[in-house]
């Protein structure tokens, strides 16, 4: 198992060692991690949320990356660490904005360094994992700038073994036919999120939002394509669209 050494031949063991170590042996071990664990069994879910926002607010997404590993390798599923741990991290820092404790600038620091921390995260759990099920195209709609939610809506269908396209952030659908017509897709991902960093569901931009949406769904139904919408800002585009799609509002339900 891989370690770093200190100068008097003490070994180190770090929780990314561990998960290349699993990964290697291509096998499902019982492990007790009670004497490396940086948390206590005890109300551990408040102190997973306080180590990440604490950690992106300081931009250590080495740390951010060790909080989502350890509770990996403690049992808990990727959906249910992006619900319970990662989300929540990212609204504790949205609601020190709100009161006026951090700046725009430290906010946006601070998703920066959970965006780098969580794709550490997936390539360390996704390591050699073969692609087998749908094409799936995750896509952020323009004038919304972050993409860690659709990063987090790919690792939870490449858990599944799809093969997932993701578009990143700001994307125009201009073009967007053309892409469908050489590629084959079986599903597509719309995250609608409300926080301050947002910007697609805002009062300026929810006509633009809905026009797009209206057509995205109208070549789904020329494509066969199932079309997945999710978030807490679906609510503001629900009495405005005219078709049904497939809703969801946590990870757990993808």
């Amino acid at each position: 198992m891989g370690c770093s050494s200190s100068r008097g031949g003490h070994r180190k063991f770090t929780y990314r060692n561990i998960l290349d170590f699993i990964n290697d042996k291509k096998q499902d071990l019982k492990l007790d991690l009670t004497q490396i664990s940086s948390l206590s069994s005890k109300n551990s879910k408040s102190e997973y949320v306080d180590l990440i926002s604490k950690n992106a607010l300081s931009r250590n997404y080495k740390h951010v990356e060790s909080v989502l590993v350890e509770a990996y390798l403690k049992g808990h599923t990727v959906n249910q660490i992006f619900d319970d741990y990662l989300d929540k991290g990212l609204e504790k820092v949205q609601l020190l904005l709100d009161r006026g404790e951090i700046s725009v600038a430290e906010e946006h620091i601070a998703r920066k360094t959970i965006s780098v921390g969580l794709e550490h995260f997936r390539s360390a759990i996704l390591k050699d994992r073969q692609d087998s099920n749908q094409n799936i195209l995750c896509l952020n709609l323009e004038n919304d700038i972050p993409d860690i939610a659709i990063d987090m809506i790919q690792i939870c269908l490449e858990m599944k073994s799809h093969s997932v396209y993701n578009s990143g952030s700001n994307t125009s659908i201009k073009g967007l036919k053309t892409l469908l017509d050489k590629t084959s897709y079986d599903s597509i991902y719309i995250f609608m999120c409300n926080r301050q960093c947002c910007s697609a569901t805002v009062q300026n931009h929810i006509d633009d939002t809905v026009e797009n949406l209206e057509k995205i769904n109208n070549m789904c139904q020329q494509h066969s394509i199932d079309l997945y919408i999710g978030g807490p800002a679906t609510s503001l585009i629900d009495d405005k669209i005219s078709f049904k799609y497939n809703k969801f509002l946590t990870f757990s339900e993808i």
